[in-house]
């Protein structure tokens, strides 16, 4: 009976923990878009993938903490408070338009250039909170994908 157990319980591990995280399967779609665009795909080799979830994730707190001061000033029936409420409400709504709902990173490889010439890029991404590319600019700036 505890065999059993352990046996189900170490299926149950290796098969939860070969799933690829939402990172991965964020790196291996960008490399997948670089790679189509490269003079020499072979050549490629991957240096580092960098996500920053920094200003997504303040963004996301503020909005909750704006949201959770409405609902309390709300309550309140004064004119202050409903001045408050309304200045609050324009605070979101300018939050939601400057759409800091995205992660911002970088993803730097090797590869050939046309000229043969092993060269180190850089590319800055932008993906949405749910890990889906939105645009990928190359070192000059110039979009090679956008969705």
């Amino acid at each position: 009976m505890i065999m059993k157990k352990i046996l189900f319980l170490g299926v149950l591990f290796l098969t939860i923990s070969c799933k690829k995280s939402k990172q991965e399967n964020l790196q291996n779609e960008i490399e997948n878009k670089i790679k189509a665009q490269l003079n020499d795909p072979n050549s490629y080799n991957f240096n580092y993938f960098y996500l920053d979830s920094l200003e997504y994730m303040t963004n996301r707190e503020e909005t909750k903490t704006i949201l959770k001061d409405i609902q309390t000033l709300n309550s309140q029936k004064d004119s202050k408070s409903q001045k408050m409420v309304s200045l609050l409400k324009s605070k979101s709504k300018f939050l939601q338009s400057l759409n800091k709902n995205k992660y911002n990173g970088i993803f730097s490889f090797r590869a050939n250039n046309k000229f043969g010439a092993k060269i180190l890029a850089e590319y800055s991404f932008e993906a949405d909170s749910t890990y889906k590319i939105l645009y990928i600019l190359d070192n000059n700036k110039d979009t090679i994908y956008k969705d």
